[in-house]
């Protein structure tokens, strides 16, 4: 695969979609002051050398009853991306990383069900060459994934764009189902919007055989509802962000939601959680580099009062990021999109 050479049109494009990932082409033309057929075409070319994806992030409650499990491999007589390949085939597995630090491999694990979990963990330990696993249960987790941003922008084009959308922040996640089971069109809307963030209410009716003012309305209750959101997804290596982060920090007792809040706020963040350990909240991000991960540590962390000790990692490989496998060289793979409950 041929990795796209990005323009500055492209550039901002894919800012653009980062922040109203389903906005029509006109939409984001008004604001960029592009033409929608160019910006079409643009968004074509990205998606077929596999850079860029929209897909929708479901709301937990639709495929779980319980929440995340962050799991830390310590390994033996194997190298990390030999066992993380193996890690592969296991069952409800979210993300999937090799890490600098005491444990190599980090892994999320997210389930159905509590059983579900606990059996997917249990497998981790007949996997060749795993010798400890050290599985942190997430207590309330913040996201922001779906909200990151490149910062390709002016603030008056970013403040347009989230205009579009009603942005909301993202705020805790919840494994709440809805108040009352899904109709089967709903079902079928939310797996088709999973699928493909950007599909519209009239493919949707085609694809599933439904009328289109159904169509219409369920796609439009679906998104209103939250049960599913639009993300988009890219290779984020292409675009010049080359070192994902991780950090583990000890909190002083009381001060854990407000440490979260702010670190939510910090634009380098993708997810803060808090989680059943020692270092009781972790964070992931993405900056452009090693020395920016170091300014990031001096001079935005360590201004957040509450904040006993940090251990610092780096993501070292990548290949599965919310549910979608990854590769620097190939691009976005297979999306294994959890199953509707």
């Amino acid at each position: 695969m041929t990795r796209p050479l990005l323009d500055e049109l492209d550039r901002r494009l894919i800012g653009a979609l980062h922040l109203a990932p389903r906005a029509t082409w006109d939409d984001i033309g008004g604001i960029l002051a592009a033409d929608a057929s160019t910006l079409k075409r643009r968004y074509d070319r990205l998606h077929e050398a596999r850079m860029v994806r929209v897909i929708g992030q479901a709301d937990w409650g639709m495929h779980s009853t319980t929440m995340p499990v962050h799991v830390f491999l310590d390994i033996t007589g194997e190298t990390p991306l030999a066992v993380l390949h193996r890690l592969r085939d296991l069952p409800h597995v979210q993300l999937l990383a090799q890490i600098s630090g005491d444990y190599p491999l980090y892994v999320v694990v997210h389930a159905p069900s509590e059983g579900a979990t606990s059996e997917a963990i249990d497998r981790m330990f007949s996997i060749p060459g795993v010798r400890r696993v050290n599985a942190l249960p997430a207590l309330s987790t913040l996201r922001r994934g779906i909200t990151w941003d490149p910062r390709f922008l002016t603030e008056a084009e970013r403040a347009g764009l989230l205009e579009l959308t009603g942005a909301r922040p993202e705020g805790t996640a919840t494994a709440t189902p809805p108040a009352k089971p899904l109709s089967e069109a709903e079902r079928t809307v939310v797996a088709q919007l999973i699928q493909d963030g950007r599909a519209s209410a009239a493919s949707i009716a085609r694809a599933a055989g439904l009328a289109t003012s159904t169509a219409h309305r369920v796609v439009r209750r679906v998104l209103d509802e939250g049960w599913v959101k639009p993300r988009l997804e890219i290779v984020s290596e292409w675009l010049g962000f080359q070192t994902p982060f991780m950090l583990r920090l000890r909190v002083a007792p009381g001060e854990t939601p407000d440490v979260m809040h702010r670190i939510d706020r910090l634009p380098q963040t993708r997810l803060a959680v808090h989680v059943a350990s020692d270092l009781s909240v972790l964070a992931t991000g993405l900056v452009t580099d090693r020395s920016a991960l170091a300014r990031f540590v001096d001079d935005e962390l360590s201004q957040i009062p509450g904040i006993l000790a940090v251990s610092v990692g780096v993501m070292l490989a990548e290949p599965r990021r919310y549910w979608l496998d990854r590769d620097v060289t190939s691009g976005l793979g297979e999306f294994h999109a959890p199953a509707l409950l």
